[in-house]
């Protein structure tokens, strides 16, 4: 009857593990998907699309974001240059004129390259939420392996105390 009631207490502190585990997991997965969608809903990740974000994922978030400010605006950058030198940027003899033809140009090909950034960051995002999905099924699986285990392990232990127990005469 000692090992069935000492089963039952081991199984018992492993399922509360198990229940922590899958909650911390549940939360990550969250903070996982909530970054992921501010990403897709914001033409630009700033400071305010980033406030709010886990600890986790801040720095991430943070990176990202000045990662891709700078890589957007280096690659219109050159993207203009190519125009200009290539002649498929027209001359308009006007330099306000020219000037706003150019910044209308590398305004779309900053966007069109954060869109392209922010697309390969959801993608990554999305690998790193399926991986945390896959560790919850698994620790999910394990604890219900675990409750059911629990439950015959209870009821071999009223099995037992019923044996256990003196009769006074009556059985």
């Amino acid at each position: 009857m000692l090992m069935a009631f000492w089963q039952v207490q081991r199984l018992t502190r492993e399922i509360n593990e198990l229940e922590r585990q899958a909650m911390e997991t549940r939360t990550r997965l969250s903070h996982y998907e909530k970054y992921a969608s501010r990403l897709g809903g914001s033409s630009v990740m700033m400071m305010g699309n980033i406030a709010g974000l886990s600890p986790e994922i801040l720095p991430r978030a943070m990176m990202f974001a000045q990662f891709s400010n700078m890589a957007s605006s280096m690659s219109a950058g050159q993207n203009v240059q190519m125009m200009k030198m290539s002649g498929m940027m027209p001359f308009t003899g006007n330099a306000l004129t020219q000037y706003q033809l150019e910044m209308s140009a590398f305004a779309r090909f900053k966007e069109e390259s954060l869109k392209a950034l922010k697309e390969q960051e959801i993608n990554t995002m999305n690998e790193v939420e399926k991986e945390i999905q896959l560790e919850l099924n698994s620790i999910e699986t394990r604890l219900k392996e675990k409750r059911a285990l629990l439950e015959s392990s209870k009821n071999l232990l009223s099995e037992e105390a019923r044996n256990d127990a003196p009769k006074f005469g009556l059985g």
